[in-house]
């Protein structure tokens, strides 16, 4: 009956995918081993089920899972937790993670004073694989400890598993190029311009670039005494909330007409941004794409969508979790420089990207 149950509810969720942002489910099976005060005995099968929020720093995530005991204390088990994950993030597309969190555990065929139903924690560590459309394989052990009762002691479980996204965006799938030419008119011949970007305006503490703000120990002089500073690796010309955390700061790179690849003199400053966001975790990007006026408004906005992805996809290729970016196109809505001439054409086929700190949870 509560194998049902638990698929019944993995389908219900999985129904839900429309309306869930940035979530995942997960379906893992495994073993189980209680009474370990004389070893451990992986003999009891278990299915659970998982919901994971990815939309935070420390990740909430809550669990269901059934085992079928194989003893003479009690027949099956049903678990229900809420805990917290924290994801490793690297350069692979494998995730190594802790976890931590409290439950209460129903037995089923319970002998008193021996095996009853309590309330628990626990903790584990796992690691999860990256694996194509936003689906990861998992694997995962666990230590769980019973609380208000002086005769149980802990148990011990090994699964593997595999998540679905509720909502995804494929952005390490190479997109075809658009071949609409981004000309008002045929008869006009435009000459592709390169303009060099300035220098990145990313300026770290370690070459002393940065004046001081504040005549108290302030590591990355971005005028918030380190005591009191959340973020203590900022660079200084970041625009930082009362925490020392960045509010928002821009990224600009520029694109050929027509095209949505990233050029070459621009690599350097998306690896600048991408040790950044590895180095300061908290943050949120929205990558923001524009083109200059000419061609239709519809081709317009496809061609900065595909811009903002082609960012993303370089920022995720550099160990970025995709759950922290977010793709946008504006078209040609939102002009910095006149559309009346090449040069002011070509600063407007660019990029922004808007980084962002939540404020949930700070004191």
């Amino acid at each position: 009956m509560q194998k049902i149950v638990v698929f019944q509810l993995f389908l219900f969720l999985t129904l839900l995918s429309g309306r869930i942002i940035e979530s995942e489910i997960g379906i893992n099976m495994g073993l189980n081993s209680t009474k370990n005060e004389k070893g451990f005995k992986f003999k009891n099968s278990t299915l659970g089920i998982t919901y994971q929020d990815n939309r935070y720093m420390i990740m909430p995530r809550v669990d269901l899972e059934y085992v079928r005991v194989k003893n003479d204390y009690a027949t099956s088990l049903l678990k229900g937790s809420i805990n917290a994950v924290y994801e490793y993030e690297n350069r692979t597309y494998t995730v190594p993670y802790i976890l931590a969190g409290v439950g209460y555990e129903h037995v089923g065929g319970a002998t008193q004073n021996v095996f009853e139903s309590h309330s628990f924690v626990q903790g584990g560590i796992g690691v999860c694989v990256d694996l194509k459309q936003g689906f990861k394989a998992r694997v995962e052990g666990k230590m769980l400890q019973v609380i208000a009762s002086s005769k149980e002691g802990n148990e011990a479980m090994l699964t593997a598993g595999i998540s679905m996204p509720l909502s995804y965006q494929d952005f390490r799938q190479k997109r075809p190029e658009i071949v609409k030419r981004d000309i008002a008119t045929p008869k006009v011949k435009v000459v592709p311009i390169v303009v060099q970007p300035p220098k990145p305006k990313f300026v770290y503490v370690k070459n002393n670039e940065c004046s001081i703000k504040i005549d108290r120990p302030d590591f990355d002089r971005d005028g918030v005494e380190d005591r009191f500073d959340q973020c203590p690796a900022t660079p200084c010309n970041f625009t930082v909330d009362r925490y020392g955390c960045p509010v928002k700061t821009t990224l600009r790179v520029n694109f050929r007409s027509n095209s949505s690849k990233i050029e070459s003199y621009s690599i350097n400053k998306i690896d600048i941004f991408a040790n950044f966001l590895l180095e300061n975790r908290g943050s949120f990007v929205k990558i923001i794409g524009h083109t200059d006026s000419r061609g239709s408004a519809k081709h317009n906005m496809e061609l900065s969508l595909a811009r903002a992805n082609s960012v993303v996809r370089a920022l995720i290729e550099r160990g970025v979790s995709a759950s922290r970016l977010t793709a946008k196109g504006r078209g040609e809505s939102q002009p910095i420089a006149p559309n009346t001439t090449v040069e002011g054409r070509a600063m407007n086929r660019r990029i922004e990207a808007l980084l962002s700190y939540p404020t949930e949870g700070r004191r």
